[in-house]
């Protein structure tokens, strides 16, 4: 029997938030109200989920040719899991993990063309480990480490991947 690495359903009043990499299991059975935001033109804009007034399951926006720009998730009022958000022509922007409101572990975000332009870690909404800048077609630009949030690195390179030497800027 293979194991679930995530599920994000809600189905009826039954929420379910699991995503092994980032360490949530959260379920719920509490009473969710749904509303639908639209455009001037009545096409949707987004649906969001509430259980009273706090964000409780999915919130989802769409472009107003009917395409989804994001969709995050939400679990009593803190965004939990992973959140993607897309380029106007669907490709995928950015892949972000929450735990309890917090980013937790790799935040990912893409050009365009789909090559990665920055990869950031987090623990607790704290930078932590590697920071990765990319030019266009996966060359590094820049490259740093953080230790709960305090920078103990910090390489800029040229467009051909050779480190710049910093101390040769004009101030």
């Amino acid at each position: 029997m293979s194991k679930l690495k995530e599920i994000y359903k809600l189905e009826n009043s039954n929420l379910i938030i699991f995503d092994g990499d980032i360490g949530i299991d959260l379920k719920s059975d509490l009473k969710i109200q749904k509303k639908s935001l639209f455009y001037e033109d009545k096409n949707l804009l987004a649906e969001i989920f509430y259980h009273k007034n706090l964000l409780h399951g999915p919130v989802i926006y769409y472009s107003k040719a009917k395409d989804i720009l994001s969709k995050s998730w939400f679990f009593l009022g803190k965004k939990q899991g992973k959140s993607y958000k897309y380029y106007i022509s669907k490709k995928l922007y950015s892949i972000e993990q929450y735990k309890d409101d917090l980013m937790q572990k790799e935040q990912r975000y893409y050009f365009e063309d789909g090559s990665i332009k920055t990869s950031m870690n987090y623990l607790a909404g704290c930078l932590h480990g590697e920071v990765k800048l990319f030019y266009e077609k996966n060359k590094l630009k820049r490259f740093l480490i953080f230790e709960k949030g305090k920078k103990v690195q910090d390489t800029i390179f040229d467009t051909k991947e050779n480190p710049i030497d910093e101390s040769k800027f004009l101030v």
